[in-house]
């Protein structure tokens, strides 16, 4: 019996430094994960100083203007000014400058902090789908005022001044153009008289595009519009939050009971305490260190073959760049963890190896 004792006991052993190292994992990543307040700051410090925005602005844009194309949405004659064209001339310096014009951090934090708190009340909540509503009345004034002119000013800017075969194919565009029609401007810097007129002309568009939209916008119900019958209703994700998080919290008493497995199983004298709980508890210390010197380069990896594998080049760089920030506050307490865990184990190793034989018969 006593031998069956200790290979079960070698094979708790086993279970408990991998039980370990995933539970240290999956505790940090609740104590990230669950704390609204430390994901709103992080979140917003993401969203205000990387280029995520930038990067996927330029990316919708540009998807948006072909879909217009590729559906006939815009009309086609000849000679018309392909969108896609001005598009192309913005670099991602231009996009940022954009960003900062018509997305200020103030109003970045208010659909931030909308969002979380809407999110983690959902969890908590009866409702079955979570109640957030972004206000984009101050997104509208800023468009609409002195900002929206600069943003179109930017774009206006990356364009080459008009050649006399581009100014006279205007002309010739205009006096053809029913009574009333707009006449779309070559993408070309018009100079007077239509200077001004192009740059109004632009903004106005976009102002008149941001009066159809409300000043109140429900998220909720433009993905719940979206939503997929055959995928997993919002019920089961609010029970599978409720379970991760639960489990989170109830993830470091796995190894504990593992200790005690191992205590019944092996442990007779204080000698061997050290053997059986000083040896894994060192193994896991220096796994969990590798751990925290390892996961810059692993979660880098995982995430370019992984799920951002088929996404955009410059977002996915960005993308993976936010994942790393929230990276580093999930495993920033992990090396005092690592270390407490390894000292503790050398502990136990030294005290079991210092004992007097006459004690160390005696059985625990």
């Amino acid at each position: 019996m006593r031998i069956v004792g200790k290979i079960l006991a070698f094979i708790s052993v086993i279970i408990f430094i991998a039980a370990l190292l995933v539970s240290v994992l999956v505790y940090d990543t609740g104590r990230v994960v669950f704390n609204a307040p430390l994901v709103k700051q992080i979140l917003t410090d993401i969203a205000t100083q990387s280029d995520l925005i930038p990067a996927g602005l330029q990316w919708y844009a540009e998807r948006q203007a072909q879909l217009r194309y590729e559906t006939g949405e815009v009309e086609d004659w000849q000679d018309e000014p392909n969108i896609l064209d001005l598009l192309g001339l913005l670099t991602i310096d231009d996009w940022r400058a954009i960003r900062y014009e018509v997305l200020s951090d103030e109003i970045l934090q208010d659909w931030i902090s909308t969002t979380v708190d809407g999110a983690y009340a959902w969890i908590d909540s009866n409702g079955r789908v979570p109640d957030i509503q972004w206000n984009l009345a101050l997104f509208k004034e800023r468009v609409a005022s002195e900002h929206g002119r600069n943003a179109v000013q930017i774009v206006f800017d990356t364009l080459d001044p008009c050649t006399e075969e581009q100014i006279a194919d205007f002309k010739t565009r205009l006096a053809a153009a029913p009574g009333g029609k707009k006449t779309p401007y070559n993408l070309c810097r018009f100079p007077d008289p239509w200077y001004r007129d192009q740059i109004g002309d632009y903004h106005d568009s976009l102002v008149l595009i941001l009066a159809n939209i409300p000043d109140l916008f429900d998220l909720t119900a433009e993905i719940a519009r979206g939503e997929n019958p055959a995928a997993t209703g919002p019920d089961q994700i609010k029970l599978q939050f409720r379970l991760i998080r639960s489990a989170t919290r109830w993830a470091p008493l796995i190894p504990a009971v593992l200790l005690l497995i191992i205590l019944a199983l092996a442990v007779r004298t204080l000698r061997e305490l050290g053997n059986w709980w000083g040896v894994p508890l060192t193994i896991s210390g220096i796994l969990l260190i590798l751990l925290t010197i390892l996961y810059r380069s692993s979660v880098a990896a995982l995430m370019s073959f992984g799920p951002l594998s088929e996404t955009p080049s410059l977002i996915r760089t960005e993308a993976i760049e936010a994942l790393m920030r929230l990276a580093v506050e999930i495993f920033r307490p992990m090396l005092w963890q690592a270390i407490l865990v390894g000292v503790l184990g050398v502990a136990l190793i030294v005290v079991g190896a210092l004992i007097k034989p006459q004690v160390e018969e005696t059985e625990l």
